[in-house]
């Protein structure tokens, strides 16, 4: 697995997740909590929420990497207004240069909405959408037991999917493919990465190929397992294991990223909107 790399495209679908009971609740205060989003000309690009400590330290990850001559560059920006509320879905997007992403908040951005235990979303034409995920706290937390499943169904009339990039390595745009993310600022690296490699992961290889507007599948990852996730780096959970028992034990955001199968958040789209995703979200022990 090589470095990963973010972005997602969808035109004018719809994203529904459906929420189950969970996880216990998140030991994360996010109350004085900075939104941030963390850009990387490596093509990565992710929100959290912050707390005094962990910006100090991301701030002196990113100078570090600034000053480090290896051609690539971060930075920081903390005047996202990502919802820190509890229980949201939130959807993040690319914006038009391609090198950060932005959560949908206003009512003309079509956020997400939740009725009920189901959260919808619609993916929007010339955009790339990157993520979705949530802090609530029945599924944040200590995971560090628990099993995750995610039951999709796409429907719609789209012919293919279809990612950016090459796909990484894979050498082709095709096929797109969803996985699973979470994120854990507690989780700083110590092994000689930049700190914040290890508080971002994507399951690996476990992910669902998107190849048509009508398909549906499961997806299953154990967070038990380090070998079956990745971070920000590529690297397995089984080379960072100390940070990976750490991540999986305090969980602050959750939910799902698009991309590739080498790149995983290289950027999505649907050949033929409107295009209807759907996901049943599920945590057991």
């Amino acid at each position: 697995m090589k470095r990963l790399f973010f972005g997602v495209v969808f035109c004018a679908a719809a994203l529904t997740v459906t929420l189950l009971p969970g996880s216990t609740a998140a030991d994360i205060g996010l109350t004085q909590a900075t939104p941030v989003v963390l850009s990387c000309t490596d093509g990565h690009s992710v929100a959290l929420s912050a707390d005094p400590a962990t910006l100090s330290s991301l701030t002196a990850d990113v100078q570090a990497i600034n000053a480090s001559g290896s051609g690539t560059s971060c930075a920081l920006n903390t005047s996202t207004t990502a919802s820190t509320a509890d229980a949201d879905w939130t959807v993040y997007d690319y914006n038009p240069s391609g090198q950060e992403i932005a959560p949908r908040n206003s009512p003309d951005s079509h956020p997400a909405t939740t009725a009920g235990a189901t959260t919808t979303f619609d993916f929007l034409p010339d955009h790339y959408t990157a993520l979705l995920t949530t802090n609530d706290k029945a599924l944040t937390g200590d995971l560090s037991t628990k099993t995750l499943t995610d039951q999709i169904d796409l429907s719609g009339s789209a012919a293919t999917f279809e990612t950016q990039h090459n796909g990484g390595n894979c050498v082709s745009n095709f096929p797109a493919a969803v996985r699973f993310f979470f994120v854990s600022p507690a989780a700083s690296g110590k092994t000689g990465d930049p700190g914040f490699y290890t508080q971002f992961w994507w399951s690996n290889p476990e992910s669902l190929q998107m190849v048509n507007g009508n398909q549906s599948g499961t997806i299953t990852a154990h967070m038990t397992n380090p070998g079956e996730w990745s971070d920000w780096n590529g690297q397995s959970g089984l080379t960072h294991p100390e940070e990976f028992a750490i991540a999986v034990s305090k969980v602050q955001e959750i939910g799902l990223s698009f991309g590739g199968l080498c790149f995983f958040e290289t950027g999505v789209k649907a050949d033929n909107p409107p295009e209807q995703f759907s996901s049943t979200f599920t945590e057991s022990p």
